[in-house]
């Protein structure tokens, strides 16, 4: 698992990457067009992306799509994901506190930026209440996220070789492709949000909610 500030990804099977940005400025990569960015404001943040300004506030998520440019003034901290080819539906929302549908083990989450079709991207939050120890898990492909609220453990490794990792809200974290894991908390819960480059869930031209609830006359 990676905790640093920039989470390279590039080279994954789904082109991602996350920046934890605080009190600066910053400009995307120059190769980074035709893109989405997905993230979470820990405080006020200024987005100007090609000829449109988005002001977030705190405890704002967003996915936003990109085709030339993004630059961004960050005052607190910004956790930003990108996500090369794909144009993601323009999205910003506040967090609950908690999510509205069950997870494993006594955790609940919230699909926040969905995916516009199956297989597409999607932002998520994850909440653990206090007390938790997950199960060890994998996921098929990369996960980037950002603590958000409380604290926790992250163990992964073989069952002969776990290592722990301290998790504080405002700490980012990258989940490798089928990286063995799993999440812990004592007296505190912790809230995370996490980015999916994919998925296997989404509506589909023979399953969506206009279609499924439509009923022709014969």
């Amino acid at each position: 698992m990676q905790t640093t500030k920039f989470l390279n990804q590039f080279n994954s099977m789904y082109l991602s990457s996350g920046y934890l940005l605080e009190n600066e400025k910053f400009t995307l990569p120059e190769f980074c067009k035709y893109c989405s960015v997905y993230g979470y404001s820990y405080g006020e943040s200024l987005l100007t992306i090609d000829d449109k300004t988005y002001n977030l506030e705190k405890d704002q998520y967003f996915g936003l799509s990109v085709r030339d440019s993004l630059t961004a003034e960050v005052r607190d901290k910004l956790f930003l994901v990108v996500r090369l080819g794909y144009i993601v539906p323009n999205t910003i929302g506040w967090v609950e506190r908690r999510g509205r549908l069950s997870y494993i083990d006594g955790c609940s989450d919230s699909l926040l930026v969905y995916p516009a079709r199956m297989g597409d991207a999607s932002l998520n939050l994850l909440y653990f209440p206090s007390g938790i120890e997950q199960t060890f898990h994998r996921h098929p492909s990369i996960r980037l996220g950002c603590i958000i609220d409380g604290e926790g453990l992250r163990e992964e490794g073989e069952s002969n070789k776990i290592t722990s990792t301290v998790l504080a809200k405002g700490t980012a974290f990258c989940l490798n492709e089928q990286e063995r894991h799993r999440f812990k908390t004592t007296e505190s819960s912790m809230t995370v949000i996490a980015f999916h480059p994919d998925g296997d869930w989404g509506p589909t031209d023979h399953n969506h909610t206009m279609l499924n609830r439509t009923y022709l006359d014969k």
